[in-house]
């Protein structure tokens, strides 16, 4: 393919090659950094006849990482040999395999074993101190159906590897909500178990009323498995507030291909509450808003002709299709601009321990299965700027005149975010020659690895990170990024998180939705309030995403302090301007926040207010802490409402753009997998974190949030445009240097004038286009700077 491509580029460049060939290299600097001075030029044609030679596919280079990770997933011998001590009759569990054929709603099981998240306090012990090792625990779930008050509980077993001195205890040490590590059994997840049983109630329920399904929705449910079935069903979450009931809303969809995009102007209440099935009913209906009090009263209205028909889902989904429609567009038939690194990549990968190295940048990554991809003990040329960033829930809130999308606060982490990750497109997921790195979790008790779900790639940020024009010399240094993608396919929405290590030290995090909408029954007495129409029988739903992420900056050690600048305007005089009197004036306003009471903080108006962590032991050498600067950019929301039901204690992290605590090893996490379906009673309950402690060179640790109000629109068929569903964040250095923090960079042009004749010098530091790269006369360095004084 390479050969078939440079013959056609030389082809057409067959008319260009008299001008070209006669045009300066642009890649020779009239001086390097030795000072030689200028080499034969090339013509063009010979240049792109050496290219395949010149340039190979990228390649990674091998690095090691200072330490072993500490972050490594179980292995599958040692999940084996903890369900293996689970099992073991002497633990007084009463477990059930789950490979048991008869395995019951009223077992107990185990629902997943995997890695527990070390100790923030005993990594530092590894990578800074003395200890040889961080204590290896296993995270262990699980659906205790069997008991008198049946529960879902988390638990950590260890040391690992299994020895007398193993031991299971609660996770309550890490969750501060009334309950601890547990949910009742109803808040819990539902597995193929609990799966089962439900399909057999909506069966049960909706099969008898097929002729009514048909006549109103031209749909029918006769079991999933059923060849006569083409109508789904979905159970709303949260489908608890405390865990002492299970009541979800069913929206009846056409089944199909994104059956989110097909909905029926038909919702049935169903209680599935307690591991006695045999007690599950439905409840209420509702259809054309009219509320029912049951099926039967619902049935019997539409045999007595009482029930106003709406039109069914459409059976036109040609919208639903993502293959290409219309004309081609000119020159689309070319292949986009991609990314190259023409001499290889500039970063280097550990596999084994997932250690990066870039440019200055070092860090470790680790694979989660609630929430996927997370960074620890991040370094810029060598000093400690984070312990910790990483993803901690997404969400999202609906509205709409129904009981389905108005009751409907999801939060990703209990389907498992990491767990969703996909392995990339090449070329569209990523560019072409990214490198990928797997990722490693236990969805169960055997573990998966789901191949290329990460993908590493250095990118120019389109724009230089410096640069200046003078009279008599002019400079510019390329900017550039390394970033680490993942992308998980949660329900219909596609989730894409870009973390950006830039070479200037400042780093940021990027993220980016597409996928189907979850929509709306059109109706059009709704009068858009909740979207507008975008199909024949469906509108859009408005719902807002909130992504919350954990800082945990660490600046040199763990002593920071966090610092709002204001800039506050006021009416001063000066005695230089007498006659202006009094006059407006602009000044910064800087204050720390000193106690856990002040630690949820929101955005000034107009971006009025910088928000930096610093360490106010550790100064440059101009006496200014160091610090780095939290700034938002695109789109940082937070929930709209601080007070829905459905997102009552349990996202409590999402309603304030910042917060700032005080770090502890027992307040890992600003959320639970578990926190779903118990918005009265969760698991973390976040605001419990802000106690009163100091703040002020303390071990802080920052929560900040992403996110965006979707307000729904055409556009938003077939998929939704990741251009616009985007939010964003950076981490910027404050007075981290002396001075800005690119000027060892060797990829970056002087131009100034030497001699009495004003030579000019053109230096590029040494670093010259490879000969591969094919480049015109209008790519010439020659001639770009002038002295004009």
């Amino acid at each position: 393919m390479k050969g078939s491509f440079l013959t056609a580029v030389l082809v057409g460049l067959t008319a260009l090659t008299a001008p070209i060939a006669a045009a300066p290299d642009p890649r020779l600097s009239r001086r390097g950094r030795s000072g030689d001075t200028g080499l034969p030029l090339q013509p063009l044609e010979r240049r792109l006849l050496h290219a395949r030679d010149s340039c190979p596919a990228p390649v990674d280079i091998p690095t090691t990482a200072p330490k072993d990770s500490p972050f490594v997933p179980l292995s599958q011998a040692e999940i084996d040999s903890v369900v293996e001590w689970l099992l073991s009759p002497s633990q007084g569990l009463n477990l059930t395999n789950t490979s048991s054929p008869t395995l019951s709603l009223s077992d107990n099981y185990i629902w997943r074993v995997d890695v527990f998240k070390p100790n923030k306090t005993d990594v530092l012990a590894y990578l800074d101190g003395n200890a040889t090792a961080v204590p290896r625990y296993a995270l262990v779930a699980l659906i205790q159906g069997g008991l008198d008050e049946p529960i879902v509980a988390e638990y950590t077993v260890g040391p690992l590897p299994i020895s007398e001195d193993t031991v299971i205890r609660s996770s309550d040490w890490v969750y501060n909500g009334v309950n601890g590590a547990k949910v009742l059994w109803s808040a819990g997840w539902v597995d193929s178990v609990r799966q089962a049983a439900i399909d057999d109630l909506v069966n049960a329920t909706v099969s008898p009323i097929a002729d009514l399904t048909v006549d109103l929705l031209d749909m029918a449910f006769y079991g999933a498995g059923d060849p006569r079935t083409n109508m789904t069903y979905f159970a709303s979450n949260p489908s608890s507030t405390d865990g002492s009931k299970s009541i979800f809303w069913s929206p009846f969809r056409r089944l199909g291909i994104e059956p989110w995009d097909q909905p029926s102007d038909l919702y049935i209440q169903f209680d599935v509450t307690g591991t006695d099935a045999s007690l599950w009913k439905a409840l209420k209906v509702v259809y054309n808003l009219q509320v029912y009090s049951s099926v039967q009263a619902f049935y019997e209205a539409w045999k007595s002709g009482q029930v106003t028909k709406t039109p069914p889902p459409t059976t036109n989904i040609e919208f639903l299709y993502k293959n290409k429609t219309g004309p081609t567009r000119e020159l689309e038939d070319r292949l986009a601009p991609t990314i190259v690194a023409p001499e290889g990549n500039r970063f280097k990968i550990d596999r084994p321990n997932q250690y990066v190295e870039y440019l200055g940048w070092t860090f470790y990554i680790r694979f989660d299965y609630e929430v996927g991809v997370q960074f620890f003990d991040v370094k810029f040329k060598g000093e400690r700027i984070l312990y910790e960033l990483s993803l901690q829930d997404a969400i999202a809130q609906y509205a709409g005149h129904n009981p389905f999308q108005a009751g409907t606060a999801y939060m990703d982490r209990f389907y498992g975010i990491g767990s969703s990750a996909i392995r990339m497109i090449p070329g569209y997921d990523c560019p072409y020659h990214a490198t990928y790195l797997d990722g490693t979790y236990s969805p169960g008790v055997e573990s998966h690895t789901e191949n290329s779900t990460i993908c590493i790639f250095e990118t120019d940020t389109g724009t230089p990170i410096t640069r200046h024009n003078d009279p008599t010399w002019a400079q510019a240094t390329k900017g550039s990024k390394l970033v680490v993608r993942m992308i998980a396919t949660v329900g219909n929405y596609d989730y894409l998180w870009d973390y950006g290590f830039y070479v200037d030290g400042t780093l940021s995090v990027d993220a980016h939705a597409s996928g189907y909408i979850q929509g709306n029954y059109y109706r059009p007495d709704d009068e858009g309030q909740w979207g507008p129409r975008v199909e024949q029988t469906l509108a859009g739903t408005l719902h807002t995403h909130v992504m919350n992420f954990k800082a945990d900056f660490d600046l040199i050690d763990e002593k920071n302090t966090f610092v709002k600048t204001e800039i506050v305007v006021e009416n001063i005089t000066q005695p230089w301007f007498e006659e202006l009197g009094e006059f407006e004036m602009m000044r910064y306003n800087i204050t720390e926040v000193q106690t856990e009471d002040d630690g949820l903080i929101y955005h000034g108006p107009n971006g009025q207010t910088m928000f930096t962590v610093v360490n106010k032991d550790q100064k440059n050498k101009w006496g200014e802490p160091r610090g780095y600067r939290i700034i938002p950019g695109l789109s940082n929301v937070h929930l709209a409402s601080r007070n829905s039901p459905f997102f009552r204690k349990n996202a409590q992290f999402a309603k304030q753009p910042i917060a700032v605590s005080h770090q502890h090893d027992t307040e890992p996490a600003s959320s639970a997998t578990l926190n779903q379906n118990v918005p009265e009673a969760p698991l973390v309950e976040f605001w419990n974190f802000f106690d009163g402690e100091p703040l002020v060179q303390e071990d802080l640790v920052t929560w900040v949030n992403l996110g965006m109000h979707h307000y729904t629109r055409a556009e938003d068929i077939p998929n939704t445009m990741m251009s616009e569903a985007h939010s964003s964040i950076l981490f910027a250095p404050q007075n981290w240097g002396n001075t800005e923090g690119t000027k060892d960079l060797s990829n970056a042009v002087m131009f100034y004038a030497e001699g009495e004749d004003n030579q000019i010098v053109i230096d590029q530091n040494g670093v010259l286009p490879p000969p591969c790269l094919a480049l015109g006369p209008e790519d010439s360095l020659q001639g770009v700077f002038e002295v004009t004084g």
